[in-house]
């Protein structure tokens, strides 16, 4: 992306999410390619992604942040699980459903991980801006045993879901005592200490986090979810250096996940050790950055793709768009989250004027 570009971006992100504002706080995903309008009961991963683009640009109205929060909040089950339920059920097919009675995994079958990866989405989104849910939520580890069992039981040669889960824990851990302490009597310290135990003992020599062989990307995107963990608690990160080493020789910029995953690694070692560390080489990686986000940027609409001039077609498995050239909400604001870090990397955040955030 031109410098230029970089200095109109606030602008040009409060113009893209005008075009996408529905009413009451829904949002489109996309441009004009949307399979679902907003007469059904949709959206909540929509609504949340223009919250944290409000945040980072600044410009957050309270008639915005209130329908917004009404929007979230409508889809809490009483069991404090906040998740688009239309959506799930578009992604059941019989061969699923059979598949999961067969094989006994009927936890994939009701999309557990998908569910409570919603789910934190949801609160942390609105303990961003100073608001909770009104129910907590329960569903999570409070016992080193079973937190022995959830850990040990993810897939880590996979470690973009598995560093995901480990994030959720203790993301439910840390807020859950904090934010409802009348709920909860375990000592969040502890079992933090304790899962963070664990994950040390399967970090690797280059850095990352997984068991048995796996793909440059896959430790890449599963450290990025270890480290979102890791910030909740401002718990430093083991071998910084190695990670960024990795992060140096490793291609990720495929699609607007894998260009946001590597900026986050890259930022968050970079900034623990003081910028101390092969920084020219993180500046002109980050300066090559911005020029390949031009690939997904729309100059007239101001928004982001999620593929190059294609926007996403699917969000948790579900088809929910026409894949048309247009940009989509999602690819928005991963970019521009990518971009605020960045920024604050090269020295240009205050002119720029984006502010991260915490997931």
């Amino acid at each position: 992306m031109d410098t230029e570009m970089l200095y109109e971006l606030k602008d040009k992100i409060l113009m893209f999410l005008q075009k996408m504002k529905g009413k009451n706080g829904f949002y489109r995903y996309s441009l004009s390619g949307d399979l679902y309008d907003e007469n059904i009961h949709w959206g909540l991963g929509n609504s949340i992604f223009a919250l944290r683009l409000y945040y980072m640009i600044n410009s957050l109205e309270n008639k915005d942040l209130n329908d917004i929060y009404n929007v979230v909040i409508s889809y809490q089950r009483p069991n404090g699980y906040i998740y688009d339920d239309y959506l799930h059920r578009k992604t059941l097919s019989m061969g699923k459903i059979l598949s999961s009675i067969k094989n006994l995994r009927l936890r994939n079958l009701f999309r557990e991980k998908e569910k409570r990866a919603e789910t934190r989405q949801s609160f942390s989104s609105l303990f961003m801006i100073r608001k909770k849910p009104p129910i907590p939520f329960y569903d999570f580890p409070k016992s080193e045993a079973s937190i022995e069992k959830y850990l040990s039981t993810l897939n880590w040669n996979k470690p973009w879901d598995a560093g995901s889960h480990f994030s959720i824990l203790i993301f439910f851990l840390f807020n859950m005592k904090r934010f409802y302490p009348r709920y909860f009597d375990y000592d969040a310290n502890e079992l933090i200490n304790y899962a963070l135990g664990w994950i040390n003992e399967i970090q690797n020599d280059d850095g990352s986090w997984y068991i048995g062989n796996t793909t440059s990307n896959q430790k890449i995107n599963g450290a990025m979810k270890i480290l979102t963990g890791l910030n909740v608690t401002s718990e430093p990160i083991n071998n910084p250096e190695k990670l960024i080493d990795l992060s140096l020789r490793t291609i990720n910029d495929s699609q607007a996940c894998d260009n946001f995953n590597i900026v986050y690694v890259l930022y968050n070692c970079s900034k623990q050790i003081n910028f101390a560390y092969r920084q020219d080489e993180i500046e002109r990686f980050f300066e090559d950055r911005l020029r390949l986000y031009q690939k997904y940027y729309f100059k007239d609409i101001g928004g982001f793709s999620f593929h190059p001039n294609k926007s996403n077609e699917s969000y948790y498995g579900a088809k929910i768009t026409k894949g048309l050239c247009e940009p989509d909400i999602h690819g928005t604001m991963l970019f521009t989250w990518g971009i605020s870090l960045i920024s604050e990397v090269l020295g240009i955040n205050k002119e720029i004027g984006l502010k991260p955030f915490i997931p």
